[in-house]
C-alpha cells in the first residue's frame, strides 16, 4: 500500500503525512508568491497543481478535493494560533515563531484546552508560510511581506486620522477633521488608520529562558518514575486495530523502550495524537 494511503471498512482513504504537510504548504506559499490566491482563497488550478506534484513526489494519488480540505484544516490550526496570541498571559517569540508563557499559565490553558498543548512553548513549523496560505498575508516575490506587514498596511477607506506632534512625547491629538493645537509650530501630519506600527513593548516577551526554567519543574514532575512498559506494550499492539500490522508495532514498541521520554510521551497522547505519532515514526523508520 502506498504511502500517504490506508484502508478504512475496506476502502481506501488519502491520509496527510508530515513530510506531505511541509510540501503543501511550501507549494500553496509559492502559487501565493505567484498571485494565485487573489483573495482568502486560491484559484481552482492552485488546488490541481499542488495535488499533481503531491502525487507525483510522494506516490499516492491526491485530488483537489484533498488539498482544498487539507485547507480549511489549516485555516483551523491558524484561527487557534491567533486564538492563543490575543489571550492574556501569552507572548510571543518572533525569532523562534513561539508562543511562550509560564509554567501557571501552560498547566492551567492545556486543562482547560487540551488542542492548546501542541502550540505553547514550542516552535510552530513554517509558521510564515502558514500565515500566508491561510492568514490575512500575502505573498509578492520570495514571500517579501511578512505578517506584520499587512497588519500595519493603511487601508484605502476615506476615513484618515490627523497626528498631531506639540512637542512633547505622548501627546498625540486624533480627529477626523482639523486639530486644534495650543503650541507655535505645531507640526500635523495626515496618515491612514494603522499607518503607524506602536512601538514595540519589550514587556510583552518575557525572557525565554526564565519561562523554561519555571517550565521544568512540571516537565520533571512528569517526566520522572519507571514506565510501565506492560501497559505500553498493550496500548501500541491495540492500534493493530487502526490497520498497522503487528510487524510494525512492534518495531515502534521497541523504538519507545529505548526512548524513555517518548514512551512516556506516547502513553500521555490521546488515539489521535497516537495515530499521529504512529504515521510519522514508520514514515520516517520503514
Amino acid at each position: 500500500m502506498s504511502k500517504g494511503i490506508e484502508k478504512v471498512g475496506g476502502t481506501k482513504q488519502f491520509r496527510w503525512l508530515p513530510p506531505m504537510h511541509t510540501t503543501l504548504l511550501r507549494l500553496l506559499a509559492e502559487e501565493a508568491a505567484k498571485g494565485n490566491k487573489p483573495s482568502n482563497t486560491f484559484k481552482a488550478g492552485s488546488f490541481a497543481f499542488v495535488a499533481k506534484e503531491i502525487s507525483a513526489q510522494f506516490g499516492v494519488e491526491c485530488h483537489p478535493s484533498y488539498v482544498e480540505n487539507r485547507l480549511r484544516t489549516l485555516r483551523t490550526m491558524w484561527t487557534t494560533i491567533q486564538t492563543i496570541r490575543k489571550k492574556s498571559g501569552f507572548g510571543w517569540d518572533d525569532n523562534l515563531k513561539m508562543i511562550t508563557c509560564n509554567a501557571k499559565t501552560y498547566q492551567e490553558e492545556v486543562m482547560a484546552h487540551r488542542k492548546y498543548a501542541e502550540y505553547l512553548n514550542k516552535k510552530i513549523e513554517m509558521y510564515d508560510e502558514l500565515a500566508i496560505v491561510v492568514g490575512k498575508d500575502t505573498a509578492t516575490g520570495s514571500f517579501s511581506k511578512s505578517y506584520v506587514d499587512i497588519e500595519n498596511e493603511p487601508d484605502n477607506g476615506d476615513s484618515t486620522e490627523f497626528v498631531v506632534d506639540n512637542g512633547e512625547e505622548g501627546v498625540v491629538d486624533k480627529g477626523k477633521n482639523a486639530v486644534e493645537s495650543s503650541t507655535t509650530g505645531s507640526r500635523i501630519s495626515k496618515s491612514c488608520k494603522r499607518g503607524r506600527a506602536p512601538p514595540f513593548d519589550d514587556s510583552v516577551l518575557t525572557d525565554l529562558s526564565d519561562q523554561l526554567k519555571e517550565i521544568a519543574v512540571p516537565l520533571k514532575e512528569i517526566n520522572w518514575g519507571p514506565v510501565d512498559y506492560t501497559t505500553l506494550y498493550s496500548e501500541v499492539m491495540a492500534m493493530v486495530a487502526d490497520g498497522y500490522s503487528e510487524d510494525m508495532l512492534a518495531t515502534a514498541f521497541d523504538h519507545l523502550c529505548e526512548n524513555k521520554k517518548a514512551a512516556r510521551g506516547f502513553l500521555a497522547k490521546n488515539a489521535k495524537l497516537r495515530k499521529l505519532w504512529m504515521d510519522s515514526f514508520l514514515f520516517t523508520h520503514l
